[in-house]
């Protein structure tokens, strides 16, 4: 059975939870702070001082988070190894049944596992020094906009608060900006890495489990959404291990036994 990411894609979905939970916390954090004395007189000054309150705060959020992203991406990238390894072993149906028993049987490569799970992780919560940046920074905006706002007589600091912290809300925690420039709210971040990560680990034991049991060469399926780089491959017989080009494959001959060819 041909491995594809399609096949454990949704694993990440518990990371991508866990972010979106995190998100709303640390949303909530800011709109309990700005709702505190929203009436007194000095609010702005108040809510000033109250940043690092709201660092603090945050920052339980975000170590909580990195616990659990932890646990959430190991336990997905290790599900993934297994996906690829036991799609492989029904790719060896070719085997006798006893071979298969055995490379079945074979304990998935715990070093390969905790390796790819360790680099997601990190890939992950490398976002999470931005994180309170990003959390103080939108805080001290909705501020700033309702600070304005009253002296220009457009509408009353409660509803110029609520107007400012939905907007907020509605852009969302944005604290990674890739190479194009583009901003990814923490759940879309999150979700997209882990992806990427149970897929290369699916795509390794899958191969690892074909190279273990003496499968040398392979052919590229044609699998549905492939990028511009993988589509050329679709079709074609690539090695797993060894020199390049092409070589001589000898098999027993389909009709006559014991006629190798």
């Amino acid at each position: 059975m041909p491995i594809h990411p399609g096949m454990v894609e949704d694993l990440a979905a518990t990371t991508r939870d866990t972010y979106a939970a995190a998100e709303e916390r640390l949303l909530g954090i800011i709109a309990r702070q700005l709702a505190k004395g929203l009436d007194a007189p000095g609010w702005v000054e108040a809510k000033l001082a109250a940043v690092q309150q709201v660092r603090r705060a945050a920052q339980a959020v975000v170590d909580e988070l990195g616990k659990a992203t932890t646990l959430d991406v190991f336990d997905a990238v290790a599900e993934a190894y297994n996906v690829g390894h036991r799609s492989a072993v029904a790719e060896l149906g070719a085997l006798s049944d006893e071979a298969r028993a055995l490379v079945d049987e074979r304990t998935p490569n715990a070093q390969a596992v905790d390796r790819l799970a360790q680099e997601a992780v990190d890939v992950v919560t490398a976002t999470h020094r931005s994180i309170l940046r990003a959390v103080v920074d939108g805080f001290r905006a909705v501020i700033a906009s309702v600070a304005a706002t009253p002296l220009l007589g457009t509408g009353t600091r409660r509803q110029a608060t609520q107007d400012a912290m939905r907007a907020f809300a509605d852009r969302g925690i944005r604290a990674f900006v890739d190479k194009a420039g583009r901003r990814w709210s923490l759940p879309s971040y999150a979700e997209m890495a882990v992806r990427t990560a149970t897929a290369r680990a699916a795509t390794e034991a899958h191969m690892r489990t074909l190279e273990t049991a003496g499968v040398e060469l392979v052919v590229v399926s044609d699998a549905p959404r492939e990028c511009p780089l993988c589509a050329p491959w679709e079709g074609r017989v690539l090695t797993i291990s060894g020199p390049a080009g092409a070589r001589t494959v000898e098999v027993e001959h389909a009709t006559e036994d014991g006629r190798m060819v």
